[in-house]
């Protein structure tokens, strides 16, 4: 192995990134080559890539990318990363080996200057996460090369599904058939035409506040919890939760909402395709406390600044006048905070777009804000709770009852059902798609996850039986943070489907 140090001293082949960024100066007339993936299960497709690779360059990297930045299913990668790079120290012909803690490769690019990088021949077919283009400008720029190696394909991710099992029986079974029907190529191609669509946005923002407390005990002279803050963190929710995950998949999202403007600016800074229309700026947005335990993640205690806005006159005026011109399509959450009342509830059911429709009942208006206020929508997306509020029944036992509700053949709905999954519903059919994620840290958010995808889906015309499914692996995916704190990406969100349908 080539020595790190000038003076010949042995080395562990791990490095870190002090170590990586001195390869290209040490070894200034020797060719280095780079091999970068998750390298899981190791296979005979990992070992031929190696050797083939290796064949070209004098040096040797493979890098490893970190756990956090692996999104391909439940119970992966399979090794943790100390693990996985320990494996491929046993490889004789791999020099060095760097745990990579970014989401692309294009830091350990700039930062090692490989003359040639190594990929498979699977980056033949079309890139589907669009890295390997900024990937190319960064060799480029430093004079390296690509090239893509010969050797056989296997894939670590369908060893994982087909013999570790991941998923019980029927939900494995779900998913071949899926992937017999060429879910994820249908899938895919209703992304590609969601890039050039502008969407409409509306609703009420939320500010999530959640304090951290380490817990102390009772108090001395009353029942009350004692305990320690630790942390604080401010996260919007509420509509704008919805308008950053639909930013993510869309040309432009049109925001319709109200709150101070140099808030909403500051909360948007980062996702410049989103263009905000203030409803009102005199309007205080709803902020949510809440106090959790840090240790296990538990929901304390929350308290509420106020139960909802009151709109003027002259404001319910110009609020009117904006809505008038959406156009195509328009996405609702109505979170009972007081904007989808009188005069702008009326303006909205009298517009001709597209309407996709989600009426949260929440503590603070529980029984009062119902679904069966809108007579006019195209999709209505509620929890098994909220239909049974609305419906004044114990159990949704008709699907027929529900589409009785609008006598339109182009209205579909879906019911939300925790870990029981989901069930998507339209004409006198329904798809039910079980949860791909049975482990969450926080279900916050994940119901209006679930309403922004499958409306994005059904705007676009994606195969009906396919919805729910869509739906529920990107509320699961949202599940792994905390309430709304990171918004999935659309190639993470891919790359997670292609690989748990990879069987």
């Amino acid at each position: 192995m080539h020595s790190l140090n000038k003076n010949g001293g042995n080395m562990n082949k791990v490095i870190n990134l002090k170590q990586l960024k001195k390869i290209r100066i040490n070894f200034k007339n020797k060719k280095i080559g780079l091999c970068h993936g998750a390298f899981d299960i190791l296979h005979n497709g990992h070992l031929f890539h190696f050797k083939e690779a290796k064949k070209k360059v004098d040096i040797l990297v493979v890098s490893v990318t970190a756990d956090k930045f692996i999104f391909k299913g439940p119970n992966q990668p399979y090794n943790n990363e100390n693990a996985r790079a320990k494996f491929l120290e046993h490889i004789g012909i791999i020099d060095y080996i760097y745990i990579d803690n970014n989401l692309t490769a294009e830091k350990i690019l700039a930062d090692l200057k490989p003359d040639i990088y190594f990929k498979g021949k699977d980056y033949n077919e079309k890139d589907l996460t669009g890295n390997l283009n900024k990937e190319i400008k960064i060799l480029k720029k430093n004079k390296g090369k690509i090239l893509i190696t010969q050797t056989q394909m296997l894939s670590s991710t369908k060893i994982v599904n087909n013999f570790f099992k991941p998923f019980e029986s029927n939900i494995d079974n779900y998913l071949r058939n899926l992937k017999k029907n060429n879910a994820f190529e249908k899938i895919k191609n209703v992304f590609s035409k969601l890039e050039e669509k502008t969407i409409n946005v509306i609703g009420e923002p939320i500010i999530d506040t959640y304090i951290h407390c380490e817990m102390a005990g009772l108090t001395t002279k009353d029942p009350a919890v004692s305990s320690i803050i630790k942390k604080k963190e401010v996260v919007p929710g509420g509509v704008i939760a919805v308008a950053k995950i639909i930013s993510k998949f869309v040309k432009q999202v049109n925001f319709y909402s109200f709150g101070k403007t140099n808030e909403l600016k500051k909360i948007f800074k980062n996702y410049k395709n989103t263009k905000v229309i203030n409803l009102d700026t005199k309007q205080p947005m709803q902020i949510k406390t809440r106090y959790i335990n840090s240790t296990r993640y538990e929901k304390l205690l929350q308290v509420t600044n106020f139960r909802k806005n009151t709109f003027s006159y002259e404001a319910k005026k110009s609020i009117v006048k904006k809505i008038k011109k959406i156009k195509k399509n328009l996405i609702i959450c109505d979170f009972g905070i007081g904007l989808f009342e009188d005069e702008v509830l009326q303006c909205i059911e009298n517009l001709k777009a597209k309407k996709f429709l989600n009426v949260q009942s929440n503590s603070m208006n529980l029984g009062y804000n119902l679904f069966t206020k809108y007579k006019s929508f195209n999709y209505l997306s509620l929890d098994e709770r909220e239909w049974k509020l609305a419906l004044g029944e114990d159990k949704i036992k008709s699907i027929g009852k529900i589409m009785k509700l609008k006598k339109n053949n182009k209205l579909s709905c879906s019911i939300t059902l925790g870990k029981q999954g989901s069930e998507y519903l339209w004409k006198n059919q329904k798809a039910k798609s079980p949860v791909f994620i049975e482990k969450t840290l926080d279900t916050t958010g994940c119901g209006d996850a679930y309403f922004a995808i499958t409306s994005l889906m059904i705007e676009c015309g994606l195969e009906k039986n396919l919805i729910s499914f869509v739906g529920n692996s990107y509320a699961g995916m949202h599940s792994q943070f905390f309430g709304n704190s990171k918004i999935t990406e659309k190639i993470t969100f891919a790359k997670y489907i292609k690989s748990i349908l990879n069987r």
